[in-house]
């Protein structure tokens, strides 16, 4: 399913992608946080290799309307089901995200990953 750089325009169009895709994992960023970028491609990179299993999303927060439980940036928020399951504030230190963001979505995606041939 890839990663989607996305607007969501209401709430209704938010809770239509969460009923479309049994897991979405979305990483709310803002463009005035020095974190959320590198954070950005960090998500981007680790979500390209489970894009097989799961619907990721990055939203913008100035652009996206008030999603309940997200008050700050970074967030990652995972979704089962169209029900909230996860809500992490934050995601550590620049050097540790990724791994971080692996781990996350190890526990979360059915298989793992194929490795490059």
């Amino acid at each position: 399913m890839g990663v989607a750089n996305t607007v969501i325009n209401d709430l209704k169009e938010y809770q239509s992608i969460l009923e479309e895709h049994p897991l979405v994992i979305a990483l709310f960023t803002s463009p005035y946080c020095p974190i959320c970028m590198g954070a950005c491609q960090r998500f981007e990179r680790v979500a390209e290799k489970y894009g097989h299993g799961i619907k990721s999303i990055v939203l913008d927060t100035t652009q996206t309307p008030k999603i309940e439980g997200v008050d700050g940036t970074p967030t990652l928020v995972v979704y089962k089901n169209a029900r909230e399951v996860e809500n992490l504030k934050g995601i550590g230190d620049p050097q540790d995200q990724e791994a971080f963001l692996e781990d996350v979505f190890k526990d979360y995606v059915p298989t793992a990953p194929a490795t490059p041939v």
